[in-house]
């Protein structure tokens, strides 16, 4: 009977450590810089950048530790895409696609959730007012 217990206690801790749940979504959000407001000649597209942002939260009997809303991790995967243009200083990106995957982890007293945003797209960045004025003069020669 105390075999039993043993293995009855172990398949419900291996099931309850190896059980979990798992979302994964891909979106296309609007973008905080109106890109279709400028004409062609007034930026520059650069590489295509990707960036990501990761949220781990805590509960501990229905109490949650950490963590973070979902839509600072959109923003915060959004500026490391940006910030990935190394040395080309972007602005923005052209229809940034994002991918959003939670990963949930429920055990009997303390639970895990992970969270992670990814940002990929097109880099641009808006042309100084020298740069517009040169590609104005080349366009019209």
């Amino acid at each position: 009977m105390k075999k039993i217990n043993i293995f009855f206690l172990s398949f419900l801790l291996a099931v309850s450590l190896f059980w979990s749940c798992t979302t994964t979504k891909s979106s296309v959000k609007e973008q905080p810089i109106k890109i279709e407001e400028f004409n062609r000649d007034e930026y520059v597209i650069l590489d295509k950048v990707n960036g990501e942002a990761k949220s781990f939260r805590l509960w501990v009997l229905f109490i949650p530790f950490g963590g973070m809303e979902d839509q600072i991790l959109y923003e915060r995967a959004y500026s490391s895409a940006v910030n990935s243009a190394v040395g080309q200083q972007a602005d923005g990106l052209l229809e940034p696609r994002y991918t959003y995957k939670k990963t949930i982890i429920p055990l009997i007293l303390v639970s895990f959730t992970t969270k992670k945003v990814t940002a990929e797209g097109k880099a641009f960045r808006l042309k100084s007012e020298e740069e517009y004025q040169q590609s104005k003069e080349l366009n019209k020669n």
